[in-house]
Protein backbone atom coordinates (compact mmCIF):
# COMPACT_ATOMS: atom_id res chain seq x y z
CA UNK A 1 0.00 0.00 0.00
CA UNK A 2 1.57 3.06 -1.34
CA UNK A 3 2.16 6.10 1.54
CA UNK A 4 -0.61 8.29 -0.02
CA UNK A 5 -3.26 5.63 0.51
CA UNK A 6 -2.32 4.96 3.74
CA UNK A 7 -2.24 8.76 4.44
CA UNK A 8 -6.09 8.82 3.10
CA UNK A 9 -6.94 6.14 5.19
CA UNK A 10 -5.51 8.28 8.26
CA UNK A 11 -7.83 10.99 7.81
CA UNK A 12 -10.75 8.44 7.46
CA UNK A 13 -9.42 7.50 11.10
CA UNK A 14 -10.08 10.82 12.80
CA UNK A 15 -13.28 11.67 10.43
CA UNK A 16 -14.71 8.23 12.22
CA UNK A 17 -13.55 8.96 15.81
CA UNK A 18 -15.78 12.60 14.89
CA UNK A 19 -18.49 10.42 13.72
CA UNK A 20 -18.57 8.33 17.22
CA UNK A 21 -18.29 11.00 19.22
CA UNK A 22 -21.19 12.64 17.33
CA UNK A 23 -23.27 10.23 18.72
CA UNK A 24 -22.81 10.62 22.27
CA UNK A 25 -26.10 11.71 22.82
CA UNK A 26 -28.07 8.40 21.88
CA UNK A 27 -26.45 7.02 25.52
CA UNK A 28 -25.30 9.82 27.62
CA UNK A 29 -29.20 11.38 27.39
CA UNK A 30 -30.58 8.02 28.74
CA UNK A 31 -27.97 7.62 31.41
CA UNK A 32 -28.01 11.49 32.59
CA UNK A 33 -32.07 10.98 32.11
CA UNK A 34 -32.01 7.78 34.58
CA UNK A 35 -30.30 9.85 36.80
CA UNK A 36 -26.62 10.15 36.47
CA UNK A 37 -24.68 13.16 36.87
CA UNK A 38 -22.15 13.92 34.54
CA UNK A 39 -19.53 13.35 36.29
CA UNK A 40 -20.63 9.85 36.80
CA UNK A 41 -21.37 9.06 33.51
CA UNK A 42 -17.33 9.94 32.76
CA UNK A 43 -16.79 7.18 35.06
CA UNK A 44 -18.59 4.57 33.83
CA UNK A 45 -17.41 6.08 30.26
CA UNK A 46 -13.74 5.51 30.81
CA UNK A 47 -13.56 2.68 33.25
CA UNK A 48 -16.34 0.70 30.54
CA UNK A 49 -13.46 1.76 28.15
CA UNK A 50 -10.95 0.64 29.75
CA UNK A 51 -12.53 -2.64 30.87
CA UNK A 52 -12.92 -3.74 27.42
CA UNK A 53 -9.26 -3.07 26.26
CA UNK A 54 -8.22 -4.68 28.70
CA UNK A 55 -9.64 -7.58 27.69
CA UNK A 56 -8.38 -7.12 24.19
CA UNK A 57 -4.44 -7.07 25.47
CA UNK A 58 -5.18 -9.59 27.91
CA UNK A 59 -6.09 -11.87 24.11
CA UNK A 60 -3.96 -10.25 21.84
CA UNK A 61 -1.11 -7.78 23.03
CA UNK A 62 0.15 -8.07 26.82
CA UNK A 63 3.01 -6.34 25.92
CA UNK A 64 1.23 -3.23 25.06
CA UNK A 65 0.71 -2.96 28.79
CA UNK A 66 4.67 -1.83 29.17
CA UNK A 67 4.95 1.50 29.72
CA UNK A 68 8.18 2.98 30.90
CA UNK A 69 8.21 5.06 34.86
CA UNK A 70 9.82 7.88 33.20
CA UNK A 71 6.71 8.31 30.20
CA UNK A 72 4.19 7.71 32.52
CA UNK A 73 3.49 11.18 32.37
CA UNK A 74 2.31 11.21 29.16
CA UNK A 75 -0.63 9.18 30.33
CA UNK A 76 -1.13 11.25 33.20
CA UNK A 77 -1.44 14.34 30.53
CA UNK A 78 -3.78 12.48 28.43
CA UNK A 79 -5.92 10.75 31.64
CA UNK A 80 -6.06 13.56 33.87
CA UNK A 81 -4.70 16.92 32.35
CA UNK A 82 -6.71 16.42 29.17
CA UNK A 83 -9.76 13.77 29.65
CA UNK A 84 -10.63 14.71 33.09
CA UNK A 85 -9.92 18.72 32.98
CA UNK A 86 -11.60 18.97 29.66
CA UNK A 87 -15.41 16.83 30.84
CA UNK A 88 -15.26 18.21 33.91
CA UNK A 89 -15.30 21.77 32.63
CA UNK A 90 -17.64 21.38 29.95
CA UNK A 91 -19.82 20.18 32.29
CA UNK A 92 -19.74 23.33 34.24
CA UNK A 93 -19.45 25.50 31.18
CA UNK A 94 -22.76 23.98 30.68
CA UNK A 95 -24.12 24.65 33.67
CA UNK A 96 -23.24 28.27 33.50
CA UNK A 97 -23.86 29.02 30.04
CA UNK A 98 -26.06 26.60 28.24
CA UNK A 99 -24.87 24.01 25.89
CA UNK A 100 -24.86 25.96 22.87
CA UNK A 101 -22.41 28.36 23.88
CA UNK A 102 -20.29 25.32 25.88
CA UNK A 103 -19.84 23.58 22.55
CA UNK A 104 -19.36 26.92 20.94
CA UNK A 105 -16.36 27.59 23.16
CA UNK A 106 -15.00 23.97 23.37
CA UNK A 107 -14.53 24.21 19.95
CA UNK A 108 -11.61 27.09 20.25
CA UNK A 109 -10.08 23.53 20.65
CA UNK A 110 -7.91 23.81 16.71
CA UNK A 111 -6.56 27.24 17.78
CA UNK A 112 -4.87 25.66 20.95
CA UNK A 113 -3.93 22.76 19.23
CA UNK A 114 -1.62 24.60 16.24
CA UNK A 115 -0.51 27.32 18.56
CA UNK A 116 0.95 24.03 20.96
CA UNK A 117 2.30 22.28 17.78
CA UNK A 118 3.70 24.85 16.50
CA UNK A 119 5.44 25.71 19.93
CA UNK A 120 6.35 22.17 20.75
CA UNK A 121 6.25 19.91 17.69
CA UNK A 122 7.66 22.58 15.12
CA UNK A 123 4.70 22.10 12.82
CA UNK A 124 3.66 24.52 9.96
CA UNK A 125 1.21 27.25 9.89
CA UNK A 126 -0.19 27.52 6.61
CA UNK A 127 -2.65 29.96 5.19
CA UNK A 128 -4.99 27.19 4.48
CA UNK A 129 -4.48 25.34 8.51
CA UNK A 130 -5.59 28.71 9.15
CA UNK A 131 -8.54 29.18 6.81
CA UNK A 132 -9.47 25.59 7.79
CA UNK A 133 -9.64 26.77 11.05
CA UNK A 134 -11.80 29.76 10.85
CA UNK A 135 -14.19 27.75 8.93
CA UNK A 136 -14.11 25.40 11.80
CA UNK A 137 -15.16 27.86 14.33
CA UNK A 138 -17.70 29.69 12.67
CA UNK A 139 -19.28 26.43 11.50
CA UNK A 140 -19.54 25.12 15.28
CA UNK A 141 -21.18 28.32 15.98
CA UNK A 142 -23.56 27.92 13.38
CA UNK A 143 -24.17 24.10 13.61
CA UNK A 144 -24.95 24.39 17.40
CA UNK A 145 -27.73 26.88 17.08
CA UNK A 146 -26.30 29.64 18.57
CA UNK A 147 -29.01 32.53 18.47
CA UNK A 148 -30.85 30.87 21.82
CA UNK A 149 -31.19 32.82 25.14
CA UNK A 150 -28.54 31.43 26.49
CA UNK A 151 -26.25 34.47 28.24
CA UNK A 152 -22.46 34.07 28.77
CA UNK A 153 -20.87 34.50 32.40
CA UNK A 154 -17.47 35.81 33.27
CA UNK A 155 -17.37 32.73 35.18
CA UNK A 156 -19.38 30.25 32.43
CA UNK A 157 -16.40 31.94 29.84
CA UNK A 158 -12.99 30.89 31.31
CA UNK A 159 -14.59 27.67 32.01
CA UNK A 160 -15.66 27.10 28.28
CA UNK A 161 -11.91 28.05 27.42
CA UNK A 162 -10.39 25.55 29.58
CA UNK A 163 -12.82 22.82 27.90
CA UNK A 164 -11.30 23.50 24.77
CA UNK A 165 -7.81 23.81 25.83
CA UNK A 166 -8.51 20.15 27.94
CA UNK A 167 -10.07 19.35 24.37
CA UNK A 168 -7.09 19.93 22.51
CA UNK A 169 -4.20 18.44 25.00
CA UNK A 170 -5.15 15.36 24.04
CA UNK A 171 -3.80 15.39 20.79
CA UNK A 172 -0.55 16.82 22.26
CA UNK A 173 0.10 14.30 25.17
CA UNK A 174 -0.89 11.58 22.62
CA UNK A 175 2.20 13.21 20.40
CA UNK A 176 4.94 12.67 22.81
CA UNK A 177 3.58 9.16 23.64
CA UNK A 178 3.54 8.54 19.94
CA UNK A 179 7.05 9.87 19.49
CA UNK A 180 8.00 7.05 22.38
CA UNK A 181 7.07 4.28 20.46
CA UNK A 182 3.73 3.60 22.15
CA UNK A 183 0.98 1.75 20.37
CA UNK A 184 -2.36 3.78 20.00
CA UNK A 185 -4.01 1.18 22.07
CA UNK A 186 -2.07 1.43 25.39
CA UNK A 187 -2.43 5.63 24.87
CA UNK A 188 -6.18 4.46 25.06
CA UNK A 189 -5.72 2.12 27.78
CA UNK A 190 -3.82 4.28 30.08
CA UNK A 191 -6.03 7.70 29.26
CA UNK A 192 -8.90 5.74 30.20
CA UNK A 193 -8.03 4.17 33.40
CA UNK A 194 -6.10 6.77 34.73
CA UNK A 195 -9.23 9.03 33.79
CA UNK A 196 -12.02 6.74 35.20
CA UNK A 197 -10.08 6.21 38.52
CA UNK A 198 -9.18 9.80 39.38
CA UNK A 199 -13.59 10.33 38.76
CA UNK A 200 -14.37 7.69 40.91
CA UNK A 201 -14.01 9.69 44.30
CA UNK A 202 -16.10 12.13 43.09
CA UNK A 203 -19.07 9.52 41.86
CA UNK A 204 -20.77 8.41 44.83
CA UNK A 205 -20.46 5.27 44.81
CA UNK A 206 -23.31 3.55 46.39
CA UNK A 207 -25.61 5.38 44.21
CA UNK A 208 -24.26 4.61 40.84
CA UNK A 209 -24.48 0.69 41.88
CA UNK A 210 -28.12 1.33 42.11
CA UNK A 211 -28.37 3.13 38.89
CA UNK A 212 -26.28 0.05 36.85
CA UNK A 213 -28.69 -2.20 38.39
CA UNK A 214 -31.42 -1.23 35.39
CA UNK A 215 -30.46 -3.30 32.76
CA UNK A 216 -31.16 -0.82 29.92
CA UNK A 217 -28.80 1.51 32.04
CA UNK A 218 -25.36 -1.10 31.16
CA UNK A 219 -26.32 -1.33 27.88
CA UNK A 220 -26.14 2.14 27.50
CA UNK A 221 -22.85 2.45 29.68
CA UNK A 222 -21.49 -0.21 27.29
CA UNK A 223 -22.35 1.79 24.25
CA UNK A 224 -20.82 4.80 25.89
CA UNK A 225 -17.77 3.06 26.95
CA UNK A 226 -17.37 1.39 23.51
CA UNK A 227 -18.60 2.82 20.83
CA UNK A 228 -17.89 6.34 22.05
CA UNK A 229 -14.53 5.93 23.68
CA UNK A 230 -12.94 3.34 22.86
CA UNK A 231 -13.80 3.09 19.43
CA UNK A 232 -12.98 7.05 18.69
CA UNK A 233 -9.76 7.38 20.77
CA UNK A 234 -8.34 4.74 19.02
CA UNK A 235 -9.07 5.89 15.48
CA UNK A 236 -8.39 9.14 16.52
CA UNK A 237 -4.69 8.10 18.40
CA UNK A 238 -4.43 5.85 15.54
CA UNK A 239 -4.92 8.83 12.88
CA UNK A 240 -2.36 10.90 14.17
CA UNK A 241 0.41 8.62 13.75
CA UNK A 242 0.34 10.54 10.24
CA UNK A 243 -1.55 13.59 10.46
CA UNK A 244 -0.18 16.85 11.99
CA UNK A 245 -2.02 17.57 15.31
CA UNK A 246 -3.71 20.86 13.84
CA UNK A 247 -5.04 18.88 10.62
CA UNK A 248 -6.35 16.01 13.18
CA UNK A 249 -8.41 18.61 15.16
CA UNK A 250 -10.06 20.31 12.14
CA UNK A 251 -11.15 16.84 10.50
CA UNK A 252 -12.48 15.71 13.81
CA UNK A 253 -14.99 18.57 14.01
CA UNK A 254 -16.91 16.05 12.00
CA UNK A 255 -18.50 15.69 15.63
CA UNK A 256 -20.47 18.58 16.03
CA UNK A 257 -22.02 18.28 12.24
CA UNK A 258 -22.97 14.29 13.50
CA UNK A 259 -24.39 15.41 16.79
CA UNK A 260 -26.92 18.39 15.23
CA UNK A 261 -28.19 16.01 12.49
CA UNK A 262 -28.55 13.33 15.49
CA UNK A 263 -30.55 16.57 17.44
CA UNK A 264 -32.31 16.58 14.09
CA UNK A 265 -33.22 13.11 12.81
CA UNK A 266 -33.85 11.51 17.04
CA UNK A 267 -34.44 14.81 18.86
CA UNK A 268 -36.48 16.63 16.35
CA UNK A 269 -34.78 19.63 16.58
CA UNK A 270 -35.06 22.25 14.06
CA UNK A 271 -33.28 22.61 11.03
CA UNK A 272 -32.27 26.17 10.40
CA UNK A 273 -30.18 27.78 7.47
CA UNK A 274 -27.93 28.84 9.79
CA UNK A 275 -27.36 24.79 10.95
CA UNK A 276 -27.41 23.96 7.81
CA UNK A 277 -24.47 26.86 6.76
CA UNK A 278 -22.41 25.63 9.85
CA UNK A 279 -22.28 22.09 8.41
CA UNK A 280 -21.38 23.19 5.15
CA UNK A 281 -18.69 25.10 6.39
CA UNK A 282 -17.10 22.49 8.62
CA UNK A 283 -17.29 19.85 6.03
CA UNK A 284 -15.10 22.49 3.63
CA UNK A 285 -12.84 22.76 6.29
CA UNK A 286 -12.26 19.30 6.45
CA UNK A 287 -11.95 19.03 2.87
CA UNK A 288 -9.12 21.57 2.96
CA UNK A 289 -7.28 19.61 5.68
CA UNK A 290 -7.30 16.64 3.43
CA UNK A 291 -5.49 18.47 0.68
CA UNK A 292 -3.04 21.13 2.48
Amino acid sequence: MSEKIKNKISYLYVFGAGVSWGIISLFLKPLLNSGFTQIQTVCVRCLTAAAALLIVMLVSDRKAFRIKIRDIWCFFGTGIVSMMFFSISYFYSMTYNGVCIAVILLYTSPVFVMLLSRILFKEKITVLKVAAIALTVVGCIFASGVGGSQIMTAKGFMLGICSGLGYALYSIFSRFALNRGYKSITISFYTFLICGLSCLPFANTTEFSVLLNDGKNILYALGLGIICCVLPYMLYTKGLQRIENSKASVIVAAEPVVATVIGITVYHENLTALKLLGIMLVLSAIAICSKD
